[in-house]
């Protein structure tokens, strides 16, 4: 039986490996013909693997442009989920990265090019920190009333976030208002974490999202309207000289017993450290209030304008010519 097989297949042996020969030849032209090798593209997600715990991650390119080589039918069969890209983060610590973008193809695919090939990738740590809660009140009470006393059921929060976020928060505020009252009331505040501009900073957690306020209100106390001083403390920083100073705003309504008040002409502010400042720039500071005083709201803005020493000598120069 072998004999025979064996003869069967050595029989015109030449002849049949022309034709395997000349079968795989044409195969190959068909295949090239049909179903040539082409290039094509998918711009796919960048997905971000090891990513380490405690961070917040700002990806700035979130999809890249993969360029591939392969046969026409794979690119006819092929789904979009089989090509895939990523960046790892293992062992990457706080700060901006470069960050390699890998691929993974399906079989059958050479990949070309790949556009971007790295990724701007920022590692800010998740911290936490106290800060102050500070109460504004906007509106008025009713005639002939004022704002006695107001109570806070915690005078700080915590807040959560990146690093650096949280860094840029100088306090928390919440607004009470009044539209008429004539009642002792309680309520709910919200609070809202700003910088020291004033602004709102994004990306901050409060783990407190209220704080309860109890506001007393008086009647029957006198009122009058008294300026308001900034008082600075310390000397300007090495190469300046204090400049102009302007409180917002310059003046403020305090209510009291009458013969109390009366005394009062001005009401300071708390003390602004100039020596730590190294530019110009706005303070929202609070306001010394005096016993028995009753004012709404407690704290003002100060500008604080610091001149180059250079800029003075100049123009001191200027004029004596």
């Amino acid at each position: 039986m072998m004999t025979r097989l064996r003869a069967l297949f050595q029989r015109n042996l030449p002849a049949k490996i022309i034709a395997l020969v000349v079968a795989v030849v044409l195969w190959l032209f068909v295949m090239n013909e049909q179903n040539p090798q082409i290039e094509g593209s998918f711009t796919v997600a960048v997905d971000l693997r090891n990513v380490p715990e405690g961070y917040k991650v700002t990806q700035t390119e979130k999809s890249v442009k993969l360029k591939m080589r392969g046969a026409r039918s794979f690119f006819i069969s092929a789904e979009p989920e089989g090509f895939k890209a990523y960046a790892d983060l293992e062992g990457l610590g706080s700060g901006e990265h470069e960050v390699k973008v890998k691929t993974v193809l399906p079989q059958g695919f050479e990949l070309v090019d790949a556009q971007p090939k790295t990724v701007s990738v920022t590692l800010d740590k998740i911290v936490r920190r106290a800060v102050r809660i500070d109460l504004i009140v906007t509106g008025s009470a009713s005639a002939g009333y004022t704002v006695g006393k107001i109570s806070q059921s915690a005078n700080t929060t915590v807040i959560e976030g990146p690093e650096s976020r949280v860094a840029e928060v100088d306090r928390v505020i919440g607004y009470v208002g009044l539209s008429g009252n004539r009642d002792d009331f309680t309520l709910q505040v919200p609070l809202t974490p700003i910088n020291s501009d004033g602004k709102a900073v994004d990306d901050v957690e409060l783990l407190a999202r209220t704080v309860e306020v109890s506001v007393q209100l008086a009647r029957g106390l006198s009122r009058k309207v008294v300026a308001i001083r900034p008082v600075l403390d310390g000397s300007p920083p090495e190469g300046f000289t204090l400049g102009d100073v302007q409180v917002e705003p310059t003046k403020i309504e305090i209510a009291g017993d009458a013969t109390l008040i009366s005394k009062v002409a001005s009401i300071d502010t708390e003390k602004i450290v100039i020596s730590d400042m190294k530019e110009s720039g706005k303070k929202i500071v609070h306001l010394a209030i005096p016993n028995g005083v009753a004012i709404s709201n407690r704290e003002v803005t100060v500008t604080v304008e610091l001149k180059p020493k250079s800029q003075e000598k100049e123009k001191e120069a200027g004029a004596a010519s």
